[in-house]
């Protein structure tokens, strides 16, 4: 598989590859350009829309906002 991480002495992103048994051990990789061990594995943010293919069966087909400060009114 192919895990991206970002150092966190020079900010440089980079990909991985390691097998699912590295992972699980503790993969530590080095940064390709400072050779530092000051690393962490990057994760992407993830989104849930809520009715989508639910057309016809009653429900919205509006995605609804993520429940945070600010959201107003008929948040969650």
């Amino acid at each position: 598989m192919t895990y991206e991480y970002r150092c966190r002495k020079c900010d440089t992103s980079f990909d991985v590859m390691a097998t699912l048994a590295e992972k699980a051990a503790g993969l530590q990789p080095k940064c390709p350009n400072c050779g530092s061990k000051q690393t962490a594995q990057v994760f992407g943010m993830v989104g849930v829309l809520s009715g989508a293919g639910e057309a016809g069966r009653g429900r919205g087909s509006e995605p609804r906002p993520m429940c945070g400060a600010g959201m107003g009114p008929g948040c969650c």
